[in-house]
């Protein structure tokens, strides 16, 4: 029954309607990895998912946006065009060039990367992404961890799957301090699970380098910066703050040749930056910041709030943010309850 009340509203959709009655919002999606058919890589959106998102757009006249494109509407007010959309793609694997960008460039479209700049550098991989890793490779089924907060987490992988329990350890996680959690990922949560600790970025994580990032830019997309290790900003010093913002935007700086002024929050909950963190980020000359909340870009959104959708993994559910369903439903009582799968899960 609900897909067949889906399928109506995106019908409906496609008239224009929900446009008409929810102008001036721009859905901005977000991805992550992005598959070529090889099962080493993480995560489920392949190449032929996203182009038939694409193609979507394409055959129905959407307008793609670059970065520059965004800022002309949100600074100077201009009108938004009501079939809009803009993409962008966090932390710089080597599948956001090798796989995701191609897809992009057969569409003549343009995607924007937030990257961490200590990943491109080969100095370490996402402390979130390390927490699957490790847990895909114990022979352990029960292991009691010490967290850095001091707390206990018990792991049980005969209760619960790896997937489940590496999220509920990534946000457990999130609430403490992270000042040492590249250090904590070796002597407490490797250790306890007895894998050895990996000297290089395993083949599956390994990043995409300055030279991919170079070209990027030369082929029409945007390159901005995504902190130093992708630790929550919330949860570190003034000091580490200061550090993961400044050097992340001169490392872009020094490899692209050119001043970045957009950023991206690690994980980009609400709770995951602070009014310290937007501070810091407009004395170090940035004029926009992204979180992860899923709603639109509309006029008289902060600049350093700017919500994002997650790339969702049905069609429907894309066809309906694509044609402003999601704002719709905010001026609808008792409106029932659709698929939420493109909410964050980062």
């Amino acid at each position: 029954m609900k897909s067949v009340v889906l399928n109506f509203v995106n019908f409906v959709g496609e008239t224009g309607l929900y446009r008409l009655l929810c102008p001036g919002r721009i859905p901005v999606f977000m991805l992550h990895r992005v598959t070529d058919g090889n099962d080493d890589i993480p995560g489920d959106m392949t190449a032929d998912k996203l182009r038939s998102y694409l193609r979507y757009l394409s055959r129905r006249g959407y307008k793609v946006l670059s970065m520059e494109q965004l800022w002309k509407v949100l600074e100077k007010g201009e009108p938004i065009p009501s079939k809009t959309v803009m993409f962008t793609i966090d932390d710089g694997f080597f599948d956001h060039h090798d796989v995701a960008a191609r897809v992009f460039d057969e569409f003549g479209f343009p995607l924007n990367f937030f990257v961490i700049t200590g990943l491109l550098d080969k100095h370490l991989w996402p402390w979130d992404d390390q927490i699957a890793y490790a847990l895909n490779r114990t022979d352990l089924r029960q292991v009691s961890l010490q967290l850095p907060s001091g707390g206990e987490y018990s792991i049980d992988l005969s209760v619960k799957n790896i997937r489940q329990t590496a999220r509920e350890i990534r946000n457990a996680l999130k609430k403490g301090k992270q000042a040492h959690i590249y250090r904590w990922l070796d002597e407490e949560l490797y250790h306890k699970l007895k894998v050895e600790f990996p000297g290089n970025i395993p083949p599956e994580y390994r990043p995409m380098s300055w030279n991919n990032a170079r070209s990027l830019r030369e082929r029409g997309h945007g390159v901005y910066p995504h902190t130093c290790s992708h630790r929550i900003l919330s949860a570190l010093s003034p000091e580490e703050k200061h550090r993961e913002i400044n050097e992340a935007r001169k490392r872009v700086e020094q490899e692209l040749q050119y001043t970045p002024e957009v950023f991206a929050y690690p994980t980009g909950r609400r709770s995951d930056y602070d009014s310290a963190d937007i501070e810091e980020l407009k004395r170090a000359g940035f004029k926009m910041a992204f979180n992860t909340v899923p709603d639109y870009v509309s006029q008289g959104c902060s600049h350093f709030e700017l919500p994002r959708f997650s790339v969702p993994g049905a069609v429907a559910d894309f066809i309906q943010i694509v044609n402003r369903f999601e704002a719709m439903k905010e001026k609808l009582p008792n409106q029932p309850t659709f698929s939420r799968s493109f909410l964050p899960t980062r």
